[in-house]
């Protein structure tokens, strides 16, 4: 029996090649006497997908996305850049220094984000109330003052 990863890379090719059951079932039986991926052995599976290579089919690798330093961190402290993004989305709301901190103790549970994780759930919090609001009102933020 195979790993249910090859059986799953043996249903992506038989999709990807555009084989309807029966066809694909032909197969199976051709290359390894077999009707069903779940009844593949290590050799026949590779038969079978030698077969599907020579009908077109290529392995897709996932390529690993390549990250910032600080991304792979977010427990390190928070950047100037995002610091600032948050005062300006505060300013933009024209929420006070008491509304901003309640604000801040519900996404953190601190007065004012410390880590690259915290101020992103502000930033990310932040934006969506003013996407919220500019949906509600039309555009306008003035009556969150």
């Amino acid at each position: 029996m195979i790993s249910n990863q090859k059986k799953a890379l043996i249903h992506v090719a038989k999709n990807e090649l555009g084989l309807d059951d029966d066809l694909y079932r032909e197969i199976m039986k051709q290359e390894a006497g077999v009707t069903s991926s779940s009844r593949l052995t290590d050799v026949t599976f590779e038969k079978v997908m030698s077969r599907f290579k020579k009908m077109g089919f290529k392995i897709k690798r996932e390529r690993k996305k390549h990250q910032r330093r600080d991304e792979r961190k977010p427990d390190a402290v928070i950047t100037v850049e995002t610091t600032e993004l948050i005062k300006m989305l505060y300013e933009e709301l024209g929420w006070d220094q008491k509304r901003r901190i309640g604000f801040n103790r519900r996404q953190t549970g601190k007065p004012w984000p410390q880590t690259r994780a915290e101020g992103n759930k502000v930033v990310e919090g932040l934006k969506a109330i003013i996407k919220r609001n500019n949906r509600k009102e039309g555009g306008s933020i003035e009556s969150n003052r």
